[in-house]
C-alpha cells in the first residue's frame, strides 16, 4: 500500500512522520489498543504515540511483535509521568517503559507534564494519584534537573530523541536557556478552538516540532461552561463537502497543512485508515479555521480539571485579589 504520509526532519536529523497513531483510552484501553495498534501498523502507520500513564505500553509492544515489522521502521514515543521527575527516578521509569514495550530503546521520550508530584512507586496503581485527591500537590523539582536526566538517557543509548509535552513558551525559553540537548518536539493540545498560533510560531523559530494531541477537539468533551463538537460546526461541514472528505479528515489536514504532527486515535480499522489520508487545503480555509479559534478558545485537556488547582501550569484559573 503506497502511503503519502508527510515527513519532517527533527532538530537531531531524525525523520518524523507527521501522522501518528494515538493510544490513550479508557478502562478497556489495553485490549482495545492492542487490536487497534495492530490494525494501524498493518494499514501503514509507523509513528506510534503512548505514555506510561496510559497503561497501553504492553499492548503496543505485543502488537509490534506480532506484525513482525522491522524495529527500525517504527517510531515509538512514550512519556515520563509527573511522579518520576526527580532525577534519580527518570532512568528507572524509562527502563520500565522499555521493558513494558519489549524494546531495546525508545525513539522518543517526552516529559508528559511540566509539573512534578511526589514519588509513590513505579507501579501503575501508585501513579494514579489524580483519582485519590481533588487537588494533587506539586513538589519543587526544577525542570532542568529532570531534563539533565533525560539528556543522560540519550547519551546512554536508551533513548534517541527527547522532547516535552504541554509546555508553554516561557517554559520552553527557560529550558532552552539551560539545556545541552534541546527538545525535538513539544506535544500540546491543538485544534480549531485552540489554534496555538504563538506557540506554533515560537516552536518553528526554535526548530522544535509541534505535535497535536486532541486534534479533533475531543468531540465528547463537556464541562460546566462548554459543550463542544467541532466536527459538527457548519464551517467544518462546508469544508468537508468542498474537499469531498470527512470532517475528521478536514481537521487533521488543517493541522498537517500548518506544518505540525497530528496523533488521532481510533479503534475502528476504517477510521484508522481514513485518518492517514493527506491532502492540500487552500490557505484561506486554514485561516478561516484559525479565526474560528480566535473568537472562542477552549482547552479540553485542562490540568486543573484533571488534577486540581495546584496544577494551574498555564495560569488560566488565577483570580484577582
Amino acid at each position: 500500500m503506497a502511503l503519502n504520509i508527510p515527513i519532517k526532519k527533527l532538530n537531531n536529523g531524525t525523520d518524523f512522520q507527521l501522522i501518528g497513531f494515538g493510544t490513550f483510552g479508557g478502562p478497556d484501553a489495553p485490549e482495545a489498543v492492542y487490536h487497534a495498534t495492530k490494525s494501524a501498523l498493518e494499514i501503514g502507520y509507523r509513528h506510534i504515540d503512548t505514555a506510561y500513564a496510559y497503561k497501553t505500553e504492553g499492548s503496543i509492544g505485543k502488537a509490534i511483535r506480532e506484525t513482525k515489522i522491522p524495529r527500525e521502521e517504527i517510531y515509538l514515543t512514550t512519556k515520563l509521568w509527573q511522579t518520576f521527575h526527580r532525577p534519580e527516578h527518570v532512568r528507572p521509569a524509562c527502563e520500565r517503559s522499555i521493558k513494558e514495550l519489549g524494546l531495546d530503546y525508545l525513539d522518543q521520550y517526552l516529559i508528559h507534564w511540566p509539573m512534578a508530584w511526589e514519588f509513590n512507586g513505579f507501579e501503575h496503581d501508585n501513579i494514579t494519584v489524580e483519582y485519590q485527591s481533588k487537588d494533587v500537590k506539586c513538589i519543587d523539582v526544577p525542570i532542568i534537573d529532570t531534563w539533565h536526566a533525560m539528556e543522560q538517557l540519550v547519551k546512554d543509548g536508551l533513548v534517541r530523541t527527547i522532547g516535552v509535552s504541554n509546555f508553554s513558551i516561557p517554559m520552553l525559553e527557560d529550558l532552552l536557556s539551560q539545556c545541552e540537548i534541546p527538545p525535538a518536539t513539544n506535544q500540546v493540545e491543538v485544534h480549531p478552538l485552540m489554534p496555538q498560533e504563538e506557540l506554533l510560531a515560537y516552536c518553528n523559530s526554535k526548530n522544535i516540532t509541534l505535535t497535536a494531541f486532541s486534534p479533533l477537539g475531543n468531540p465528547g468533551f463537556r464541562n460546566s461552561s462548554n459543550s463542544l463538537n467541532i466536527l459538527e460546526e457548519p464551517i467544518v461541514l462546508e469544508m468537508a463537502k468542498k474537499y469531498n472528505k470527512s470532517p475528521v479528515q478536514v481537521l487533521l489536514n488543517w493541522g498537517l497543512n500548518r506544518g505540525y504532527a497530528v496523533i488521532p486515535k481510533s479503534v475502528k480499522p476504517d477510521r484508522i485508515k481514513a485518518n492517514l489520508e493527506h491532502f492540500k487545503m487552500d490557505a484561506e480555509d486554514i485561516e478561516t479555521l484559525i479565526e474560528f479559534g480566535r473568537k472562542k478558545t477552549v482547552r479540553t485537556c485542562d490540568p486543573v480539571y484533571m488534577f486540581g488547582i495546584s496544577n494551574d501550569v498555564f495560569k488560566e484559573h488565577q483570580t484577582s485579589v
